[in-house]
Parts: C-alpha cells; sequence; structure tokens
C-alpha cells in the first residue's frame, strides 16, 4: 500500500533510530520543520528523552530582576532563545493569587518560588514552577516538628537569612526515563547558634531534617557567632558549598553532601583572602576553585584556579593545588554569575562613572581564553546595587523542551 502524503513508509521506531544520529539540537529544529512525520517522532516525549540524555542543554540567556534576557547573534543559541522568551512566562502570571512571588532559585529550567503569608516570613510559601510550561506545584508547609527546631534565624539589615534553593535530581537515570515532577528542594535557615535545613523529595512528597551544624562546629575559630555570612553558593560532585566568612578575620568553606545529610567543613586554598569563588567539576574526581581576586576598586585583578581530589577534599589545605592563572583587564569590574556550556560565566562592568557599559563573558576552564556572550544582560543592570545578580538559564529550544513538573 502507497504510504499517504507527507508520510514515510517506515515505522516511527525505525524513523527514531534514524533521527537520533543527527549531531546538533540545530540540525533536530529543521528536520521539525521540513517534514510532519519528523515533527511527530522528534517531538514526542520517548524521543525527547533519548535527545537529552545524548544533548545537553544550551546557554539561552539570563533570568534578571528585569526578566529574561536571551543570548543574541552570533551565538548560535541564539534562535532557541528568542523562542523561549517568546514562549514562556518569565513574569509567572499563571501562579496562584494573591500575593507576590520572589524567585528564589533555577535549575533545569524549573524555578523555585516563595511568598510571605504576611503571618511569618520564615516558614513562606513555596511552590516549584515550570514557566514554559505554565506548570507550577505548591509545595506542603514544612511539618510543626522541624519547625519547631528552628531558631529564630538571624538578620542581616533587616532581612531574614532564610534560603530556599533546588538541588540537582537525586536520580538523573530517572529524569532520563522519564519522570519529570522530580525534584527536591532545600530550606535553609542560618540560626545563632547553629545552621538549619530541611530537604523536600517530589517523589515522597515529604520534608525531612538534615543534621544540624553548630556554629562553632563548622568553624571553631570564629570569634562573633552574630557576625558570620555564608556567601557564593556552588554544587558539585553532590555537595554543595559556601563561604563562610566573618570580616575581617579569616573564611571557611562549608559544604552540605546532599548523600549523607550533612553539613562539614572543608579546607579552603586561600583562607585569609576575601573574594568571589565557583566550583567546578574538573573531570576525574577533581574539585576545582576559581577565585575572583581584584587588585583594588579601579577594576582589574586575576582569576585563578585550584584544584583538589574530590575523595580526600577536606582533610588539610595542602589538598588544594595552584593551577593557573588569567589576568583581567582594569577597564572593568568583574562578578561572577555561575556555570554554563562548561564554561565560567562572568560579568565585566567597565570601570567607568557613568553610563558604564555592561557585558557577559564565558571562560573556558582549560584553555582560561574568553569570549563575549552577546545579549543576556538589560541596559538598565548595574551591579553592586542591592538586587540580585543574573543566573544563566540553562535550556532546549521549545519544540525540544519536555515539562519540568
Amino acid at each position: 500500500m502507497a504510504a499517504a502524503a507527507g508520510e514515510l513508509p517506515l515505522s516511527d521506531d525505525i524513523l527514531a533510530d534514524i533521527l537520533i544520529r543527527l549531531p546538533t539540537l540545530a540540525d533536530f529544529g529543521r528536520a521539525c520543520a521540513s517534514c510532519p512525520a519528523f515533527r511527530r517522532v522528534i517531538t514526542g516525549h520517548p524521543f525527547l528523552r533519548r535527545l537529552h540524555a545524548l544533548h545537553p542543554p544550551s546557554l539561552l540567556g539570563t533570568r534578571t530582576y528585569f526578566g529574561f534576557h536571551p543570548v543574541d547573534a552570533p551565538n548560535p543559541s541564539a534562535p532557541a532563545a528568542r523562542a523561549l522568551a517568546g514562549a514562556a512566562d518569565f513574569d509567572f502570571s499563571f501562579l496562584p493569587e494573591p500575593g507576590f512571588w520572589m524567585v528564589r532559585d533555577e535549575r533545569g529550567g524549573r524555578f523555585v518560588v516563595d511568598r510571605d503569608e504576611g503571618m511569618d516570613d520564615t516558614f513562606t510559601t513555596i511552590a516549584v514552577c515550570d514557566p514554559l510550561f505554565r506548570r507550577y506545584e505548591l509545595l506542603p508547609a514544612i511539618p510543626g516538628d522541624l519547625a519547631a527546631t528552628v531558631q529564630q534565624p538571624d538578620r542581616v539589615n533587616g532581612e531574614r537569612r532564610c534560603h530556599v534553593f533546588l538541588a540537582p535530581s537525586d536520580n538523573e537515570e530517572e529524569v532520563v526515563a522519564g519522570a519529570p515532577k522530580s525534584f527536591t528542594v532545600i530550606w535553609m535557615a542560618q540560626c545563632p547558634t547553629k545552621l538549619v535545613a530541611f530537604v523536600f523529595s517530589s517523589v515522597s512528597m515529604q520534608w525531612r531534617a538534615v543534621a544540624p551544624a553548630s556554629w562553632r562546629d563548622l568553624d571553631p575559630s570564629m570569634r562573633s557567632v552574630s557576625e558570620k555570612s555564608l556567601r557564593y553558593r556552588n554544587y558539585a560532585y553532590g555537595c554543595f558549598y559556601w563561604s563562610l566568612e566573618e570580616f575581617p578575620f579569616r573564611q571557611n568553606l562549608i559544604a552540605l553532601d546532599m548523600g549523607r545529610m550533612k553539613f562539614f567543613r572543608a579546607n579552603h586554598p586561600l583562607p585569609r583572602e576575601r573574594g568571589e569563588f565557583s566550583i567546578v567539576e574538573l573531570g576525574e574526581s577533581r574539585l576545582g576553585m576559581f577565585r575572583l581576586a581584584s587588585n583594588n576598586m579601579d577594576g582589574g585583578g586575576v582569576l585563578r584556579l585550584f584544584s583538589a581530589n574530590r575523595e580526600t577534599h577536606g582533610s588539610c589545605v595542602s589538598e588544594w593545588v595552584y593551577e593557573k592563572e588569567a589576568p583581567l583587564s582594569r577597564s572593568y569590574k568583574y562578578d561572577m554569575l555561575g556555570l554554563a556550556d562548561g564554561k565560567l560565566i562572568l560579568v565585566a562592568t567597565q570601570n567607568v562613572r557613568s553610563a558604564p557599559e555592561v557585558h557577559c563573558i564565558s571562560l573556558d576552564f582549560k584553555a582560561l581564553q574568553h569570549e563575549e556572550i552577546q545579549g543576556m544582560i538589560h541596559h538598565d543592570f548595574r551591579p553592586h546595587v542591592p538586587i540580585p545578580l543574573p543566573t544563566p538559564y540553562m535550556g532546549y529550544p521549545p519544540s525540544l523542551s519536555l515539562p519540568t513538573i
């Protein structure tokens, strides 16, 4: 029997085995546009799970206080970024009213947001949402027996020291196999005498407690518990990392091991130098740290890379080994945004008093070579003001995306 017009005399399974060999995400987009049968197969959820397992997401833009800002040409992801900007609701107008929802974190196309119900800004209403598919899930309240263990969190300049953020999925194979609802949310509070955290799993739909850690255990040399500060959250190899700072004294590296559900103190390669850092996975169980050290308030400085072995990390300072460094232009001041596409993303702000130019640049781990990324930054954005820095958004074109909720 002859195939109908627009169809191919091949089964969907055979077509899928052929199409999955296409080399780039752009090729999948062109295949979708060229043939209805190709589009039917490629946009099916089973095929997209295979595609996502083979092709990592791309850097499509940043989410800032001003909304989503896509990358521009000549970046090869510019068409996908423009499509995402037009298709997704980054204003989160689909979330339930009333109340103002504040974005706390983003990972893998999911956002965690919360709102203050006007009664207690320590325990807020938390939701995880997908702005592309306009889906959300309200999390249950933290149970009373867990909440009772929380001392009134410290405040800085009148703001609470509670944090809500997403963790990578517990089971990456489960995600590939097609469990879009699988996500993990962490609620953490900096209390006067201890660090407290609870973890929510969408699989069990329950909150559980991380073993609390006293500040004295995390930093025995801390002179003033009230002046502690956790900054620069990073994630690598199953652990979250923060810098525990006490001005003007030394800083330590604090880690949360998601496997052991436990906080511990790790060693810092430069404990007496304050500054931004990013933790990266260098491969072969090697942990890397990029340290951003400015020369002075006039801009410039240097970006240093240190490495340590993941299995033995934390036993002594000598584990950190200096690898290399890259000088930074004195014409700009720099801030770290995070990691994307296997590169470190920086914001470079021109060192002038009025109307400074602001650029995004990406830095290759191995070669320490950087290139500018067009777009990404709102023209009104200014670092060093009391609004959050942009966060890189990694994803797929809308036609090749799967719901995350």
